[in-house]
């Protein structure tokens, strides 16, 4: 198969809703697929628990299956989870959970390190390598999508926490994402709900924000994921998960050398009146490496206009090259500890 159509499916990350190895599934990765995320519904999300029904009936063999049938297809893969300590959890009862993010203050540490390892050590068990959590934005203002997601307004406890926890997920071998880059102190709105809201802080607003991310980087965080609206003060024109700014920032000043993540490009606040395709292409253009979206039909559809932006000169092949090795390479590393 051309590799550059493999190297489109090696750049997406699908969210399946359920633990079940569809042919949707398997279709993914034999085309070249890398990575994709047990994902959750929107009333989970919301909720930031899985559903009860999803708790009686799902188990533990199913989801290692599930990784199992994926290795099989496509060999070193990651298979991702919200992990947030508090927060969303897509594991459940397989895995340990704090009632609130802020539980995790009464804890030293020591103690939050081997949480994060003992998380780590129960999503092995489940065929889990990849966790996107933590939340290390600094909410101080009003913000729907991330309420009941994050420790603290305090950047040196959240960055503190937030290193300790990755320092336990990773000594495991598994990699963690600390989210959203660069912050998001106030949303007035959830990007699930509008294709206008914005992130209005001044430079000198975010300033505690980018040092929550500078210490997780210092604790040597595998991958960050970018957020799903513009931050006025950065790059007004484009949401971080699809700006040259947001990414050259990350990559320049705050030098990180990781996995870029991006935020589901599906959200009306990335799509803004554009296809998911557009969206896609904007952020491998920018320097993203791996893009969330919902699974469907519309993985397809991204992957294919992604191999004919590239055979038309609009998206560079070493672009697409990069960002596809760079997910392989993750993959391949994962567990290695």
């Amino acid at each position: 198969m051309d590799q550059i159509y493999r190297d489109a499916y090696a750049v997406l990350l699908p969210a399946f809703g359920d633990a079940d190895f569809t042919v949707d599934s398997a279709s993914f990765f034999r085309s070249g697929g890398v990575a994709s995320l047990l994902g959750s519904t929107r009333g989970e999300y919301m909720a930031r628990r899985m559903s009860p029904e999803r708790q009686r009936h799902e188990t533990r063999e199913q989801l290692s299956a599930y990784a199992d049938r994926a290795r099989a297809l496509a060999g070193d893969v990651l298979i991702a989870v919200d992990y947030e300590v508090g927060g969303v959890h897509r594991l459940h009862h397989f895995g340990p959970q704090l009632a609130h993010p802020r539980d995790v203050l009464e804890m030293n540490d020591d103690e939050i390190r081997s949480f994060g390892s003992e998380a780590a050590r129960a999503a092995k068990l489940c065929g889990v390598n990849f966790f996107l959590g933590p939340v290390v934005d600094l909410v101080t203002g009003r913000n729907p999508w991330l309420r009941d997601r994050t420790f603290s307004t305090d950047a040196d406890i959240v960055g503190r926490v937030a290193s300790a926890f990755i320092r336990g997920v990773q000594e495991e071998g598994l990699v963690a994402t600390a989210k959203h880059f660069p912050g998001h102190p106030h949303v007035l709105v959830d990007p699930f709900d509008s294709d206008t809201v914005t992130v209005t802080a001044t430079l000198e607003e975010l300033a505690p924000n980018l040092r929550c991310f500078d210490a997780t980087i210092a604790a040597g965080v595998r991958a960050i994921m970018t957020g799903p609206i513009p931050v006025d003060a950065i790059d007004p024109d484009e949401p971080s998960s699809s700006s040259a700014k947001v990414v050259g920032m990350l990559r320049g000043a705050h030098n990180f050398k990781g996995l870029i993540v991006s935020d589901d490009i599906d959200l009306p606040g990335t799509l803004r009146g554009r296809t998911v395709a557009d969206v896609a292409i904007a952020s491998l253009k920018a320097g993203v490496d791996l893009l969330l979206l919902a699974s469907g039909p519309q993985v397809d559809e991204v992957a294919t206009r992604i191999t004919r932006s590239v055979e038309g000169g609009d998206l560079r092949r070493e672009s697409l090259a990069r960002a596809a090795n760079a997910v392989r390479s993750l993959a391949s590393s994962a567990w290695q500890a």
